[in-house]
């Protein structure tokens, strides 16, 4: 074999390969799911609510008991979030997120359980973290729009 056709046989290679994968779609993330928009948005709007319904109260008047039931309420609806995004193929970052939201809802739950109370501080900064948490999770589920899912 000449030295030319030793250095077109690669060429040659590259370019069939090149042509294969044009024709391959690689898809590194989950399709777009309405639902889960739509109960992130509403968890959202749950969690929101309850820190500004928190904030309204006297200190005194902000005791765990008078709460548990939204700490319940919100931690169902993070977990059946979580059952939704366990069960959606190629969505890992979605499930993390979930994943963090949902460990953080418990342990700000016990610690209000062991306080007893929640200071306007602990208020601002918890519902200004769950505010990120979620925008990320809807924008980055918005952004799943934006993929055409692989036929």
């Amino acid at each position: 074999m000449s030295k030319k056709q030793y250095l077109q046989k690669p060429l040659w290679l590259l370019l069939a390969i090149t042509l294969l994968l044009s024709g391959c779609a690689l898809q590194l993330v989950s399709d777009f799911d309405e639902r889960s928009l739509q109960d992130m948005e509403t968890i959202a709007r749950k969690v929101n609510g309850f820190y500004l319904g928190l904030s309204y109260q006297p200190k005194n008047e902000r005791s765990y008991q008078t709460s548990k039931g939204q700490y319940l309420e919100i931690e169902v609806a993070l977990e059946a979030l979580r059952n939704r995004q366990v069960i959606r193929p190629m969505n890992e970052l979605t499930l993390k997120q979930v994943d963090v939201s949902l460990k953080l809802w418990r342990e700000d739950r016990q610690r209000h359980q062991a306080a007893d109370s929640l200071s306007d501080f602990l208020i601002k900064r918890r519902k200004s973290q769950y505010q990120r948490l979620f925008l990320a999770m809807v924008k980055g589920e918005e952004a799943k729009q934006k993929v055409p899912p692989v036929k």
